[in-house]
């Protein structure tokens, strides 16, 4: 059978004793020196050929080739022939030729002795997961103990030896199903700091935490019976027809501020803007800024964007819903890009005497989409249009409209598909018509009203409806004396007068959808919802902002009539949703707001007759 390891070496360990018993005999017939020459080389050849057939025999168990007898050992007649020349050298000479073809140095380097195996993991240097450190510490033992029983089986194949280690280190990093093992590492306080404070990793929080947000913001009942009849639907009161939907503010933002301008962004319906004059306590913050706010998301902003002065309106281009145009209160108008990240304005109009110099109010965005224009009227009575490609320069001549120290618009509105024509109020309570084409020595004609309101106008808009003529001729404007008026903008007096507020009344706008429904905002918080068809004198509904505390400055609808947003004195910004039955016309709202505008109408001829 095959000899075992254990047989094997110690067959070599006695066959070693036995070398060195004869190199012992050797050395002691060398320093014998009372031998005879003849004597001691028979000797001599005797014992080299013992020492040849025993190195042999060694050799051949070994596995290895022994050397040949051409070049190591000779014939018996060539040996003695060596040998008598040998006698007539030095006898030195002689046995160091014999050392040298006995090749002792061969038969130790085919010595097998087992050598150590020194093996190592190839991993990252960090605080080791407990689960992943129990699983490679045993994978490591079974891979070890593999390696052990391998190389006592096998010998010295370095071939395998390499296989082996690079097995051992896959299995250290898959488990039982055979997938990678993730390559964690935890970060240290410092390295975690730095990573936190980049802009990149900023960048990424905001972006995907809003993200999250939107989603868990979702006002959506999965519990909702799509088959379930809803018997109240036609017995709602004019009470429960609006409802709080949501209320935005932000205290790093808006804190101090007041809400100078509200609109909707017309191809996003969750989105709208807000702008908002200087903080005074808080020196620091850039003194204007327009807030993008989002129905989704309702802690925070959308986007914050600065300006270096403070805000009084601003508009959302119907053409480009991603630019944003703001009138300031040095006179610049400011244009940003929300597809651009920086927050600072896209573009801004020059701060020289040839443009405006004064607060701009009003802004408004007229034309179709191929053609339009930006207008834009500041309190020292400048008309500028504007090209929304490049603010730099205006796109036609300056319009002054006005003495620039008597007239000090307000507010200005277009009326439906007119971009000449416009009508505006100033500080001193009067109602204005003018037009783009004005030249500088024109004169206004008389206003509207000819005594007009006793304190400014805060409040002015036609009615959106193009489809009617009748209804794209009457507009809407509010006061701080506590009234709101419907006009004719064919006649000169008013068609009917609302002296239903107690306070200063800060805003009025016509619903999109329904032509007889408007809003009215005023200094008591409150919001009135008022329906021509139903009563001309008192509001259908209203509703209270944040418990009457702050003043409603703004309001304005959304596209389709069913949210209306209100900014307040305090920095909120309050949406109101609207029931279908109130936000939407019937059938028959279209006549029925024809017959009262004829009998308001005939009512005040007869009055002026």
């Amino acid at each position: 059978g095959k000899m075992s390891s254990t047989e094997r070496l110690a067959e070599i360990a006695k066959k070693r004793e036995q070398l060195a018993e004869i190199k012992r005999k050797r050395q002691e017939r060398k320093k014998n020196k009372s031998h005879s020459t003849t004597g001691a080389l028979a000797g001599t050849d005797l014992n080299d050929v013992d020492v040849d057939s025993l190195v042999n025999q060694l050799l051949g168990e070994s596995g290895v080739q022994p050397p040949r007898a051409s070049a190591h050992t000779a014939s018996a007649t060539d040996t003695d022939q060596q040998q008598q020349q040998q006698v007539q050298q030095p006898r030195t000479r002689t046995r160091y030729k014999a050392r040298s073809a006995l090749a002792i140095s061969e038969v130790r380097h085919d010595d097998i002795v087992p050598s150590e195996v020194i093996t190592y993991t190839k991993s990252v240097q960090t605080d080791a997961v407990p689960e992943l450190e129990e699983k490679a510490d045993e994978n490591t033992d079974n891979a070890k103990n593999n390696q052990e029983e391998q190389l006592h089986e096998n010998g010295d194949d370095d071939d395998e030896e390499d296989e082996e280690e690079n097995a051992s280190n896959e299995e250290e990093n898959t488990n039982e199903d055979g997938e990678d093992f993730p390559q964690t590492r935890v970060l240290d306080d410092e390295e975690a700091g730095k990573i936190v404070a980049t802009p990149e990793f900023e960048e990424f929080l905001d972006t995907t935490s809003r993200l999250v947000e939107r989603v868990l913001c979702v006002d959506y009942d999965p519990l909702i019976d799509y088959g379930r009849q809803d018997d109240t639907q036609n017995d709602e009161v004019a009470g429960d027809s609006v409802r709080l939907k949501c209320e935005f503010f932000s205290k790093k933002w808006t804190e101090g501020r007041t809400v100078t301008s509200i609109d909707w962004n017309p191809k996003y319906s969750e989105l709208l803007c807000a702008a908002y004059n200087e903080n005074h306590e808080q020196r620091h913050t850039p003194d204007g800024c327009v807030l993008i706010w989002n129905l989704h998301l309702k802690d925070r902003p959308e986007r914050a964007l600065e300006c270096q002065s403070a805000v009084l309106s601003c508009k959302i281009s119907p053409y480009q819903p991603n630019v944003i145009i703001g009138g300031t209160y040095s006179g610049q108008v400011v244009v940003w890009d929300i597809r651009e990240k920086k927050n600072t304005p896209h573009q801004q109009s020059n701060l020289t005497s040839t443009y405006h110099s004064q607060p701009v109010f009003c802004l408004d965005v007229v034309g179709t989409q191929n053609a339009h224009s930006l207008i834009s009227l500041s309190t020292d009575a400048r008309l500028c249009s504007w090209n929304l490609d490049s603010v730099l320069d205006t796109q036609d001549a300056v319009v002054d409209i006005g003495p620039p120290n008597r007239i000090a618009p307000t507010t200005m509105s277009f009326p439906a598909n007119d971009i000449n024509n416009f009508i505006f109020g100033n500080e001193d309570g009067h109602v204005f018509q003018s037009s783009r084409l004005a030249t500088k020595k024109s004169k206004l004609g008389e206003p509207f009203g000819v005594q007009g309101y006793s304190g400014p106008v805060t409040g002015l808009q036609f009615h959106p409806s193009s489809e009617y003529e009748e209804f794209s001729k009457l507009f809407l404007s509010s006061s701080t004396d506590w009234t709101v008026k419907l006009w004719n903008v064919e006649k000169k007096t008013p068609l009917t007068i609302l002296d239903y507020f107690d306070d200063y009344v800060y805003d009025v706008q016509w619903s999109p959808v329904h032509p007889a429904l408007f809003a009215t905002a005023d200094g008591l918080g409150n919001i009135n919802f008022w329906n021509l068809t139903s009563d001309i004198e008192v509001p259908y509904t209203s509703v209270q902002v944040r418990d009457g505390h702050t003043a409603v400055n703004k309001i304005k609808w959304n596209n389709n009539g069913t949210l209306l947003a209100a900014g307040d004195a305090d920095g909120h910004v309050t949406v109101y949703e609207l029931s279908d039955k109130m936000s939407h016309p019937t059938s028959e709202t279209s006549s029925q707001m024809r017959n009262i505008i004829a009998d308001l109408e005939g009512a005040t001829t007869r009055e002026e007759n």
